[in-house]
């Protein structure tokens, strides 16, 4: 039960700590920024209302014509002929009246001769024949009669076994007395077949609406519907215009749907966003772990990437060649370093395409401002680094923009003015970045290499103040500053940080200068009167003096640091060899070391070797390269000893480096050469001739 207690507790603390609130609130901005950049106006524009902006096509995309559609579509139906099928009521009927017709003739056969002249005239208009027609089918002999009757029935139940249009009835006609014609009857018979076929043959096509709907379906089946290309920037409805139906398809194939499908997109937003999230916080902890254990920092990078991606979000809208979002990795580059930089970029990217739905030249646009600050420049220092970015980003994006424009068949004055807006894009970015890293740098106590470029300057007032005040302190600071440098170069710690913390670790001497042998005028050291426990209490707190005067100056955490430790915990020397000859077994030796503490980091721990080092030569009589190299390795090796880089992540691969480096500076300093030359060889150098040029040289 306590362990499970101990738990909850444990993740309640994780749930309520700065870290999970600041991804949170990381995810959540993210969220509402994308949000605004998807889901504007397009969204809410209905059917038959009134467009309050320009609508803008964010990208390039194919869509299906409608209206050319249904005018081709009209057209090809309008085409298709309707099917018809036989009526099979009116075949019913043809066939009941020709039947009924011949049996009233069979019954009055027989008599015919008997049959009056009216009975003949009102048969004639009963069956609207001819009395002629009539009286042949009536008085001719049995086997004519049957031939007649056989062939009306067959060339009209064949006939009419298809459908036959009015417009084709009198065409059928002729068929019917064409093939009459070819076959072997006689000319009364041919007649009387004429006329009764003539009679009984009629229409008997009605549409078949079934048929017909199937024909036009399979003839809408094979056409291709009429496609129309939107490019990217051209104005789909602009203010005050009414939306139409046509309008509000080219939304929706543009992606912005109804209120229903905005629903199922912020929701699918936000499973994305969170995905974003988690891998972010994986990456940080995978590649940059120190960032996860600074507050600041990472409250530092929420407020850099909301800024620019909000900025990026407005600019856009002005034109899709309008961004600046190249300033978010020179932010970053010298503000989190260059594996966050390059991470927040991966994220952020896919981000953007999504969000702002854009199309494959529009992202390969933006993967160029996201990604090539970080490959043109490992690191930003200075001012002119930004610029430098600035200027590359500017002429990149406008090359690209005419490129873009060309491929796309735009006019030159569009291709002139998306370079333009290119142009500023890149510019901007490095102007908001320059002006980013300054506000960020003063809000978080951030020491980035610009804050050290700053510090660097000889104008700068504690430097100013240390060169007047201490002039011997300043030119051992200077030296103290190549040393540490060139090991820095050599070992790969940042060289930056290393010189500025040599430039100000003896600050403190300013306080009380002549107590410190290098500003003290020959013959005069202000010690000689003081005991050797005073001494050494002076000389301790040239440390703590420099903490206060670094912190009263603002001078950065890691500068007071290198401040605090560049004399570790080591002892005193010289005072306490004074004290013992003087006390012998009195002294106590804690009293004349320095209070520490060890150094921690790599570079406070290089500016404390070169400090010590450059001590040790610079009092040394007459020192020799050899002499130099067994000074050099002995400090080293004596500090390894005692203890003083225990705290230090230095390896002894290091410590040999920065040996080396230690010496070939140091050799460089006292320029060894030659103790002396013989006064007639001077004479002959400075009046520009070689020794061997003097007569009986060579012969000696």
């Amino acid at each position: 039960m306590k362990n499970l207690r101990k738990k909850l507790s444990l993740a309640k603390s994780h749930l309520l700590s700065f870290r999970f609130l600041n991804f949170l609130l990381y995810g959540i901005m993210l969220f509402f920024l994308f949000w605004f950049s998807s889901w504007g106006e397009e969204w809410k524009i209905k059917e038959g209302e009134v467009v309050s902006r320009d609508i803008i096509a964010p990208r390039s995309v194919e869509i299906i014509d409608i209206p050319s559609t249904a005018e081709a579509q009209k057209r090809l139906l309008s085409a298709i002929p309707p099917v018809y099928r036989v009526d099979p009521q009116t075949l019913d009927k043809i066939e009941q009246e020709l039947e009924e017709f011949f049996k009233s003739l069979e019954e009055a056969r027989p008599t015919y001769s008997l049959l009056s002249t009216d009975f003949k005239d009102t048969f004639s208009k009963k069956w609207r024949i001819t009395p002629g027609v009539l009286e042949w089918l009536i008085a001719s002999p049995q086997e004519e009669y049957e031939r007649v009757k056989g062939v009306t029935f067959d060339i009209i139940n064949r006939y009419m076994a298809n459908p036959i249009r009015e417009e084709e009835l009198e065409e059928k006609i002729l068929e019917a007395y064409s093939e009459l014609e070819r076959m072997d009857l006689g000319e009364s018979e041919i007649r009387v077949a004429e006329a009764l076929v003539f009679r009984f043959l009629r229409p008997t096509a009605v549409v078949d609406s079934e048929g017909t709907q199937r024909e036009r379906l399979k003839a809408l089946e094979s056409l291709q519907p009429v496609k129309r290309i939107i490019k990217r920037g051209e104005v789909i409805l602009r203010k005050g215009e009414i939306a139409t139906k046509e309008d509000i398809e080219i939304l929706r194939a543009m992606g912005f749907g109804g209120e229903g499908d905005q629903w199922f997109q912020l929701l699918a937003w936000a499973l994305v966003i969170t995905g974003a999230v988690v891998a972010e916080y994986f990456y940080i902890r995978k590649f940059v772990p120190s960032l996860l254990e600074d507050d600041s920092l990472l409250l530092l990078r929420l407020i850099a990437v909301g800024g620019i991606v909000a900025m990026n979000t407005l600019t856009f809208r002005l034109s899709s060649f309008f961004i600046i979002i190249s300033a978010l990795p020179l932010i970053l580059l010298p503000l989190l370093g260059e594996d966050y930089a390059l991470g927040e970029s991966l994220i952020l990217f896919p981000l953007i395409l999504l969000g702002d739905r854009v199309d494959f030249i529009q992202g390969f646009y933006i993967y160029v401002n996201l990604f090539l600050p970080l490959f043109w420049l490992s690191k930003i220092s200075k001012t002119g680094d930004l610029v430098k970015a600035g200027m590359m980003m500017a002429f990149t994006n406008m090359g690209l923009s005419f490129v873009f424009g060309l491929q796309e068949g735009k006019e030159l004055t569009k291709v002139l003015a998306d370079a333009f807006y290119g142009w500023g894009g890149g510019m901007g970015g490095a102007v908001i970045a320059l002006g980013g890293i300054t506000l960020l740098e003063s809000i978080f106590h951030i020491t980035s290499d610009f804050r050290l470029m700053e510090l660097l300057n000889p104008t700068h007032p504690l430097l100013k103040r240390l060169l007047m005040e201490a002039p011997g302190t300043y030119s051992h600071s200077l030296m103290v500053a190549n040393l540490a440098e060139a090991a820095a170069e050599r070992i790969g710690a940042n060289p930056f940080l290393v010189r500025v913390g040599a430039y100000y670790h003896d600050v403190g001497k300013i306080k009380r200068p002549y107590f410190f042998i290098e500003n003290q005028m020959e013959g005069h050291n202000a010690h000689n009167r003081l005991s050797p426990n005073l001494s050494s209490l002076i000389i301790q707190s040239h440390v703590k003096d420099g903490v206060e005067i670094a912190r009263q100056y603002n001078l950065p955490p890691e500068i007071q640091e290198i401040i605090a430790c560049h004399h570790g915990t080591t002892i005193i020397r010289y005072f306490y060899d004074k004290a013992v000859k003087e006390r012998k077994d009195e002294v106590r030796e804690e009293e004349f070391r320095y209070p520490g503490p060890l150094p921690r980091t790599v570079e406070q721990a290089l500016v404390f070797l070169a400090d010590s080092v450059e001590a040790a030569v610079r009092s040394a009589t007459r020192p020799t390269p050899s002499r130099v190299d067994a000074i050099v390795n002995g400090i080293l090796q004596k500090y390894l000893q005692e203890g003083q880089l225990d705290e230090s992540p230095l390896t002894m691969r290091d410590i040999r480096q920065i040996a080396q480096a230690f010496v070939v500076v140091l050799n460089g300093m006292i320029h060894s050469r030659i103790p002396y030359y013989p006064e007639e060889e001077a004479l002959k150098i400075v009046r520009g001739k070689d020794i061997k040029d003097e007569p009986g040289r060579n012969s000696k």
